[in-house]
């Protein structure tokens, strides 16, 4: 077991000064994976205090078998599954059934237009690209998408990423496998950078609806599992474009829990052409 180190050793007995200076370093990651996890905002903030008072409470029990951001981002993955294990599981096109109702409901459409007008609101498509995977990643076992995003989106190894969900690293591998599995199958029914059979254009559609200044770079001509996985890692869901992904999500989780919308239709809005 490797020794703690004084500011661990500070906080484990007790020094609340300590842990946080901990925690400022920690909280950026933390909420990272919590938010890749849940998308919903309020959800994520209100997640990230539980893991943060839970470290805390726990602190005496950090041996530091891994670092202290690992450790924190393990409590606050496990209470990211609970929540998730709480709430109905997305339909894998859950985008393209909002975007269908807000071409029928006029104040979903206001408040997303509302949110493009925004003056703090700038598009940028690596970060749509983003929030798509989690939108997708939701669909998935709870268990499952945070394998996926502990192992293929942090970085962990086998052996780190098991730990971190208290798993074996046989379990760990057996879900990552079905993680991976799905998301290809559903990417390569949803995604038309991915897929000539996707039916989803939103990366280029709300990309056209942004005053110029604001559009960002234009959506890659393609793209495939490796490099939507280097964006992901690289893309910050609380960035440029968090107006607007803040009411995406709030909107596709209300929608999901009642189940509205037509998953099996599909419809023009985020072409070019709508």
């Amino acid at each position: 077991m490797t020794q703690p180190t004084e500011p661990v050793a500070r906080a484990r007995s007790g020094d609340r000064a300590a842990f946080d200076a901990l925690v400022e370093a920690a909280r950026p990651r933390l909420r990272a994976v919590i938010r890749r996890l849940v998308g919903h905002p309020d959800d994520t903030d209100d997640l990230t205090q539980q893991a943060l008072l839970k470290a805390w409470q726990s602190m005496d029990g950090f041996r530091g078998d891994a670092s202290f951001a690992t450790w924190l981002c393990a409590i606050g993955t496990r209470l990211a599954i609970d929540h998730l294990r709480s709430r109905a599981r997305w339909r894998a096109r859950a985008q393209v059934v909002y975007a269908a109702e807000c071409l029928d409901d006029p104040a979903l459409a206001g408040e997303l237009m509302t949110a493009i007008a925004s003056p703090d609101q700038r598009y940028d498509v690596r970060e749509h690209i983003a929030a798509c995977f989690t939108c997708v990643g939701r669909s998935l076992a709870p268990e499952e998408q945070a394998a996926l995003v502990l192992r293929d989106v942090e970085g962990l190894d086998n052996k780190a990423a098991a730990r971190a969900l208290g798993v074996s690293t046989s379990v760990l591998r057996h879900r990552l496998a079905a993680a991976r599995t799905a998301m290809r199958e559903r990417y390569d029914d949803l995604c038309s950078l991915v897929s000539k059979r996707g039916v989803c254009y939103q990366c280029a559609g709300l990309r056209d609806a942004h005053p110029a200044p604001r559009q960002g770079p234009e959506a890659p001509a393609s793209l495939d599992g490796k490099r939507r996985l280097q964006i992901v890692r690289e893309a910050d869901l609380d960035g440029a474009s968090r107006p607007l992904h803040d009411v995406l999500f709030r909107h596709v989780e209300a929608l999901e829990e009642a189940g509205r919308g037509d998953a099996s239709s599909t419809t023009d809005c985020g072409t070019a052409d709508a």
